[in-house]
């Protein structure tokens, strides 16, 4: 599927269409302020696909309950919609907005709280459309949209918030999409990196070869010829029974030991979440016919931001992006997103000084250039810091530095917490 991504458009839809599930089909309906301007549509089979590619033209906004539900079945029919308004995205955006004057009717109902999408490792189609009786059917999803409306057009920061359901619903489309077109991943080249690293695939529960003679080296340097390497309790046990003292298991606390057991043991916890992560069983579950199609869950988190399914969707590890290929006479157009939450919050708070700063390639180093700090190091550790609301430690001496120099992000920060404390 060659389709463009959606975006948000730069111009209001002209149409409004409604589109719900119903009776092993679906009803649609154009709608009109309130209520549906004309006649209810039902379709089933085949006829969904035609017919929604055939409204597509009239560039209209599709109104339904659920982006995941409806939209990976269109896609796998060739049907890619450019416009949409997620109500169960909305729903929860408006749930939680201080920016209505008037609350939302109902945001407590279930039954616009997001759903999961198709199970891991399904092939969507038209068939996976969502049963009538389990889903909002075409005359709930025209109130909640009217409910929807009239919250919006009663608060005075309306235009913010069409911006912002808007984008929502875009990503949700979007999200479709990543996962309907998947990432060029080349299977034979994983699992040879897979076998030079780890050994030759083990059977049904046991441990590659390398992990095997690991966990055999770690046994023997601790004189624990039972221990489970994968078992923290145990793990602990033999640790301290060797006079070490650590409290976790975490790469951290075991660099700090002095004994000759700690390098294979990290080796083996470095592996194990290759392993684990991104084994023979991730590849199966994950990677088909040469695409790697993890799951994007637009809202996924309660602060908003996107979360996947799919071992690494968000950022694929990098001993396994040598498997990343682009296909005979296609290109891979690579970003980089690093700093990238430093560069949002400095617009976000309008903050003139940490914007310039951001103008440089590498913005930790701009920091210590400007004397804000005296390494990248501390720039990082006082930035992730900063926008995480680390309070103690490293991070926290570090503070007072960023205060001085940009107050307006810093400031932005401390409000956003403020205001999660009070709900």
């Amino acid at each position: 599927m060659d389709a463009p991504l959606s975006a948000v458009g730069p111009t209001v839809p002209r149409v409004d269409i409604a589109l719900a599930a119903a009776d092993d089909g679906v009803a649609l309906a154009v709608l009109d302020g309130a209520g549906p301007a004309g006649p209810v549509e039902r379709l089933q089979g085949p006829a969904v696909a035609r017919r929604i590619a055939e409204l597509e033209r009239q560039d209209p906004r599709w109104v339904w309950a659920d982006t995941t539900a409806l939209h990976p079945g269109l896609l796998a029919s060739g049907v890619a919609v450019g416009r949409a308004q997620d109500l169960r995205l909305c729903h929860t955006v408006l749930s939680r907005s201080r920016y209505l004057d008037v609350p939302l009717p109902g945001a407590d109902d279930e039954r616009w709280r997001p759903v999961d999408p198709v199970p891991a490792g399904g092939e969507p189609s038209l068939l996976d459309l969502p049963a009538a009786g389990a889903a909002p059917g075409l005359a709930e999803v025209v109130a909640e949209h009217a409910r929807q409306q009239e919250a919006v057009e009663a608060s005075g920061q309306r235009d913010r918030l069409r911006l912002l359901l808007a984008a929502e619903s875009a990503g949700a489309l979007v999200a479709a999409e990543l996962t309907a077109v998947g990432l060029p991943f080349d299977e034979a080249r994983h699992d040879a990196l897979l076998t030079r690293v780890l050994g030759p695939r083990p059977l049904p529960g046991g441990r590659p070869a390398r992990l095997e003679a690991l966990a055999a080296e770690v046994r023997a340097l601790l004189h624990a010829p039972g221990l489970n390497p994968d078992s923290a309790p145990d793990l602990l046990r033999a640790l301290h029974t060797q006079g070490l003292t650590v409290d976790t298991t975490r790469q951290w606390e075991l660099e700090r030991l002095d004994h000759p057991a700690v390098a294979p043991l990290l080796e083996y916890k470095k592996l194990a979440r290759l392993l684990s992560a991104n084994g023979w069983t991730w590849l199966a579950a994950w990677v088909r016919d040469g695409r790697f199609r993890p799951e994007y869950l637009p809202a996924g988190v309660v602060t908003g931001r996107w979360a996947a399914r799919g071992g690494g969707a968000l950022q694929l590890p990098k001993q396994v992006r040598a498997a990343v290929v682009a296909a005979p006479g296609r290109r891979l157009v690579v970003a980089d997103a690093a700093q990238l939450e430093p560069r949002v919050l400095a617009a976000m708070a309008r903050d003139e000084a940490m914007a310039r700063a951001s103008r440089a390639g590498d913005l930790y180093q701009a920091l210590v250039d400007e004397g804000v700090v005296d390494t990248r190091a501390h720039a990082k550790v006082a930035m992730l810091g900063a926008l995480y609301g680390a309070t103690s430690g490293e991070a926290g001496q570090l503070m007072p530095r960023l205060l001085r120099s940009y107050p307006r992000a810093t400031g932005r920060v401390e409000e956003a917490a403020r205001a999660g404390e009070r709900g």
